[in-house]
């Protein structure tokens, strides 16, 4: 009979536990490390959602993909409490060992740039700078695979045309009509929504311990972090917002009552 695993085993602390290695003398560099090896080990679990999201999208599994996606929204929330957690560090403390850490940024983790193409955030300007921030290790190589896959906002249209819905818009204006699919497209929107959240949790917290208008040990500015908050993983889904207003104002459609949801 099997006398099974300890629990430090099956969770290889002793590995998980040494991998923090500190550059400086600080002692706010180990909060600083630990936060940012959570964030990784968060994107690899949101990696594997998605990519079930996606095979459940193929297979018309809509309501269990809809429930992957909101998992993926719980991470990126759980990460946006990490990512203000760091703002409990006073500012001197990073610049303690900031400099040590250039030319490294966030914005070179591969696994959040394997989440945005996974999702469809395959903008051309876009992926030619995120190849410019990994262009100068076998990162990019991690990374640029995804675009060779389909994404979630591609399979998500395939969706629509095999249920012959003419456009994403259609299901806002006939909600009750297509419950399943709206379901489906509501919870890619509020990924979307948690990932600008976390996205914007990381611009405050460059505001309050280096300022804004300083260059990021990457090479960033605080203008481009706030370009980034255009950065969509759905557009089509936004998009389809706009000309549901239109079809509104223009009273081609009406909203019934007991119109669901908020889309």
């Amino acid at each position: 009979m099997s006398s099974g695993m300890y629990y430090n085993e099956y969770l290889k602390l002793d590995d998980l536990l040494a991998a923090q290695q500190p550059v400086s003398q600080h002692p706010d560099e180990l909060h600083f490390i630990v936060v940012h090896q959570v964030h990784e080990l968060w994107f690899k679990l949101a990696l594997h959602h998605l990519e079930r999201a996606r095979t459940a999208m193929q297979e018309d599994q809509l309501l269990e993909a809809a429930r992957l996606v909101q998992q993926v929204s719980g991470i990126f929330e759980n990460l946006r409490q990490t990512a203000l957690h760091l703002h409990t560090l006073p500012p001197p403390a990073f610049h303690r060992f900031r400099q040590m850490l250039a030319p490294g940024s966030g914005l070179q983790s591969y696994q959040f740039r394997e989440i945005e193409f996974l999702g469809g955030a395959r903008d051309p300007r876009h992926v030619a700078w995120v190849q410019r921030q990994l262009e100068n290790s076998d990162q990019w190589e991690r990374v640029h695979h995804r675009l060779e896959e389909p994404s979630l906002a591609e399979v998500f249209d395939a969706v629509l045309v095999r249920h012959h819905i003419p456009e994403v818009t259609n299901i806002y204006a006939e909600p009750h009509k297509y419950s399943i699919i709206y379901t489906l497209a509501d919870a890619l929107s509020e990924l979307d929504h948690q990932i600008q959240a976390w996205r914007y949790a990381h611009i405050q917290l460059v505001q309050r311990t280096i300022g804004t208008g300083t260059v990021g040990t990457g090479g960033t500015t605080h203008d481009y972090l706030l370009a980034t908050l255009k950065v969509h993983l759905f557009p089509a889904l936004w998009a389809a917002r706009d000309r549901l207003t239109s079809w509104v104002d223009h009273g081609t459609i009406e909203i019934p009552k007991g119109h669901i949801g908020n889309g």
